[in-house]
């Protein structure tokens, strides 16, 4: 029976079962007499205590086996718990063998290699990267190999996420026995971290290196941090601002109002820009162009106050210096012309409210030109600077003296009693220019002064403009004098000034309108009393009145008009020549006068060239007479320019010879054909010998140098006569011939000669 319960699957009998059992045998061997009695008794006692000893056993088993259970759930759970951990985690978690190969990998990891688990594990990580990155695995799994311990490394790797910023951590895998069994690896990606790091960088770059000062408060406006520039402007180094206010920088310029309403609009807007005077750590106090921003929390709380200046010093400095020379000379550092009407503005409004008198002095120095073309600008400009200390000298403290350019002054006198006292001021102004001046260079030079004085309110005037306008017509009537004068504006100035205007406007339409014309008047041979030729003379035909010529010449002159008249009236002689021809009239050499600003202009024989080219007629046919004075301003440009003319071919005269002054001294470098001898010397012949000295000189001095001699305003038979015997060659005036329509002159041309009284 033992031997069948053994053969059934009761594998863990309890002990109370295995009793019974042993008991039964007992009885059966006691029953079959086979044991002893006594016997029997012994092997009862001994089945008991094998049966608890057995029970024993079978009871230490399965509490061995409930606590094996116990400890294999709370290993699965911990598992599973782990298994979560590493799945939800962004970080990469693997394990390695010691050949490389992944023995574990968590989703992370998979992510980032961009395979499932099951085509990860087994194969080694080297094999899901390129090189580089394949050799620097390879490198830190050695040296947690060989090092045994935690080994840290950061840099860039490429996955299936792109290229990204890794910290990777590696360290061994041991056995129980301490063996090491392979690698584990935990990889956090500080991409964003990095780029982070990057941008604080860039930023604290930025604001070590910007030229601005920047300064950075708390909530409590106490200062924590400041850049370089900070220091280099206001020379406060970091630790002599952290922890102040920046209150340290006060001026004392600004009060407390103004701080308070500045932090007012701190708080009301959030920002305060604009213009605030701070103080050095040396003590010098200067602008500075300064924005505070405050910036607040996701609340809304504000954490601190930035602000960012620069430093205007050289801003304000450029300013004033762009005011000053907005309204300074900078040569003299008078007021200019702009400063001067504002000055002017002022003044009379001041006259007015007081009613009393203000004079205003136009002045104009007479020969500086000449200096300034002889001696060159740097004299010119000494020449200035020396007559403006005169007039600083002259001039009383409440008055104003000006520049408004060029050779010109302005004064501005107030509180004048009368035109008396402005004449006195006016004398004193003339006497302080007409002393000679010395320059540098040791050269004394002798200037004088023309003044034109306005007064309020005696000539009417209202306005700057106006006084202006009046001073200047005063102006030009005292040149008209003599120079070295004054002259005051007086009504009749005025009318002739509004008339001149009038007179320009319609010569300018005239041009346009074809009202201009020439007349020409003949030259004679002075031997034969034969037509040598004519010198071509504007007129103006404005409706019925033939204008003379003294009427609007000098308007013209004054203007740039005078160039395309100027230039009329040479294409319209060339034009004239053209038409003589066409009709088969082979007429003499006709002359035209050339205005200064025409020959200053540049382009005359271009000109020339042009007109003769455009009609067709020969460079023969035409004869310039320049004055000697455009010549003596300008002595160099001018032969210049007379050689051009020259190689066009037209004839060249010399006009008024003797009329100015150093002529001689150029005469032989002019290439000229011939001079003419003012009427003004024709004049003295009347007046006997003593009249007529420079006239013989002229002729013989012209015949030495080869030029023909040509004596103009010849109005009597004594002064033919007389011009005659002396040799000159050519005449021409009122006496011989008056100027003449084309078709007259085309006339007495014909006739041969010209007859005379």
């Amino acid at each position: 029976m033992a031997r069948d319960l053994a053969s059934k699957t009761f594998w863990r009998p309890t002990g109370a079962a295995m009793l019974v059992g042993m008991a039964g045998g007992l009885a059966w061997l006691l029953a079959s007499g086979r044991l002893q009695p006594g016997l029997a008794s012994g092997v009862a006692a001994l089945a008991v205590v094998t049966v608890g000893v057995f029970g024993l056993q079978q009871r230490r088993a399965l509490l061995a086996a409930r606590r094996e259970r116990a400890e294999q759930a709370e290993k699965l759970r911990a598992l599973n718990l782990l298994d979560a951990i590493s799945n939800s985690t962004p970080d990469i978690i693997f394990t390695e063998d010691l050949q490389g190969r992944f023995t574990f990998v968590n989703q992370a990891t998979c992510r980032a290699l961009g395979q499932p688990a099951a085509a990860v594990l087994g194969r080694e990580a080297g094999a899901f990267f390129s090189n580089p990155d394949r050799e620097r695995i390879a490198a830190l799994n050695a040296a947690v190999i060989e090092s045994g311990g935690i080994v840290a490394s950061e840099g860039e790797m490429t996955t299936a996420l792109g290229r990204r910023w890794y910290l990777c951590t590696l360290g061994p895998l041991r056995e129980p026995d301490g063996r090491l069994s392979g690698v584990f690896g935990v990889v956090h990606d500080i991409t964003e971290r990095r780029r982070q790091q990057e941008h604080q960088r860039q930023w604290a770059q930025a604001f070590e290196s910007t030229r601005d000062g920047v300064i950075i408060c708390d909530a409590r406006a106490h200062i924590e941090s400041v850049n370089r520039a900070f220091t280099e402007i206001t020379g406060y180094t970091p630790d002599d601002a952290i922890g102040h206010t920046p209150a340290l920088l006060h001026s004392g310029r600004h009060d407390a109002a103004f701080y308070r309403e500045l932090w007012a609009g701190v708080a009301r807007s959030g920002h305060w820009r604009g213009e605030i005077w701070n103080r050095r750590k040396d003590g010098e106090i200067y602008p500075e162009w300064l924005t505070i921003s405050a910036v607040r929390d996701e609340a809304g709380v504000v954490t601190n106050y930035v602000g960012v200046f620069t430093d205007i010093t050289r801003v304000k400095r450029d300013e004033a210096e762009l005011q000053r020379l907005a309204n300074y000379d900078p040569l003299t550092e008078l007021p200019n012309r702009r400063l001067l009407h504002t000055r002017l503005e002022h003044a009379l409004a001041r006259a007015a409210r007081r009613g009393g008198r203000l004079a205003l002095f136009y002045i104009d120095l007479d020969g500086f030109k000449t200096v300034n073309d002889s001696l060159g600008h740097p004299a010119g400009d000494e020449l200035l600077i020396g007559i403006t200390r005169r007039f600083q000298d002259r001039v009383r403290a409440g008055d104003t003296l000006g520049r408004p350019g060029g050779d010109e002054f302005l004064v501005i006198a107030e509180l004048l009693h009368g035109p008396q006292d402005a004449a006195v001021l006016a004398q004193d102004l003339l006497a302080a220019v007409a002393r000679p001046l010395a320059l540098a260079g040791g050269q004394e030079v002798y200037v004088t002064a023309s003044i034109g004085i306005s007064i309020f309110p005696d000539d009417g005037c209202s306005d700057a403009t106006a006084m202006l306008r009046d001073a200047d017509a005063a102006l030009y009537r005292a040149k008209e004098q003599g120079r070295n004068g004054f002259c005051f504006f007086t009504h009749e100035l005025n009318r002739q000034a509004v008339a001149k205007l009038e007179t320009e406007v319609a010569l300018r339409h005239a041009l346009q309108r074809g009202e201009l014309l020439l007349h020409y008047q003949p030259k004679v041979c002075a031997a034969s009393g034969r037509i040598v030729g004519a010198e071509a003379l504007l007129r103006w035909q404005r409706g019925d009145e033939l204008v003379p010529p003294g009427r609007f010449i000098p308007i013209a002159e004054q203007s740039s008009l005078i160039l395309d008249i100027g230039a009329w009236v040479i294409d319209e002689a060339c034009a004239q020549q053209a038409r003589w021809q066409a009709l088969g009239l082979a007429m003499p050499r006709i002359a035209v006068n050339v205005a200064a600003r025409q020959f200053a202009a540049g382009n005359l024989d271009t000109v020339v060239d042009e007109a003769l080219r455009r009609h067709g007629v020969a460079a023969s046919s035409l004869e310039l007479e320049v004055t000697e004075s455009m010549l003596v301003d300008t002595p160099a440009a001018g032969i210049e320019m007379l050689g051009r003319l020259k190689e066009t071919g037209v004839r060249l005269s010399l006009d008024d010879f003797g009329t100015g002054y150093s002529s001689l001294a150029y005469l032989r470098q002019f290439p000229i054909d011939a001079l003419k001898i003012d009427k003004s010397f024709v004049d003295q012949i009347d007046a006997g010998p003593e009249g007529s000295a420079i006239v013989d000189a002229v002729i013989a001095l012209a015949h030495r140098l080869g030029l023909t001699v040509v004596a103009e305003g010849v109005e009597t038979a004594a002064q033919q006569a007389y011009l005659r015997r002396q040799g000159c060659d050519e005449l021409q005036g009122f006496h011989l011939a008056r100027p003449m329509p084309a078709h007259a002159f085309e006339a007495l041309w014909a006739g041969g000669e010209v007859a005379v009284g």
